[in-house]
């Protein structure tokens, strides 16, 4: 009985865990609270469809917005797909603009998910480490060993040493800056 108790208590402490962790990303980041939660209602309803489409591959893929640009990261099975996911995308209210960043989709023994976990740990360890940049405002996606870095920033400084942490990381096949430098 005092295990179920402690389930359910962790349980209601759950959501006001998460609660703060958007409250703590919302107050580090570039845009404002509006234009923040817009952003996630953005990638939510992104998701929703995709979830629910048979041609897009969720598991496969990533969705970011930032300022109403929807950046999605992952593996295609051709171009079919890629076009199906730009326009359930655009379906969404507020999407401005979509990019997508494919790579094929292929067994490859010489980097698969662990690989791509262990660098992404590897980036970000780096990132974090760096006291002189905000690296919770920035998102790495790393696919095929390949790494993918999203996000707004202040300044040019800032996105200059984000990308040289992330070129410095072993391993890490190619690097795609999509960071944008806003004030």
């Amino acid at each position: 009985m005092p295990r179920i108790i402690l389930l359910i208590a962790c349980l209601c402490l759950l959501p006001s865990l998460t609660g703060c962790s958007t409250a703590y990303k919302a107050a580090v980041d570039q845009r404002d609270v509006g234009t923040f939660v817009d952003d996630g209602r953005i990638e939510s309803s992104v998701r929703a469809l995709y979830i629910n489409d048979d041609l897009v591959k969720l598991r496969d893929i990533s969705v970011n917005s930032y300022l109403g640009h929807v950046y999605v990261v992952g593996e295609f099975e051709g171009d079919k797909q890629k076009m199906r996911t730009v326009k359930l995308a655009r379906d969404v209210d507020g999407v401005r603009k979509v990019t997508i960043i494919p790579f094929p989709k292929r067994d490859d023994p010489t980097c698969g998910t662990t690989d791509d976990l262990a660098l992404y740990a590897k980036i970000k360890a780096r990132l974090v480490e760096d006291k002189d940049i905000w690296s919770t405002q920035v998102d790495v996606k790393t696919v095929q060993c390949n790494a993918v870095v999203l996000g707004l920033v202040g300044s040019q400084r800032d996105a200059d040493a984000i990308m040289r942490h992330v070129n410095a990381v072993e391993g890490v096949r190619t690097v795609q800056n999509y960071i944008r430098i806003v004030k």
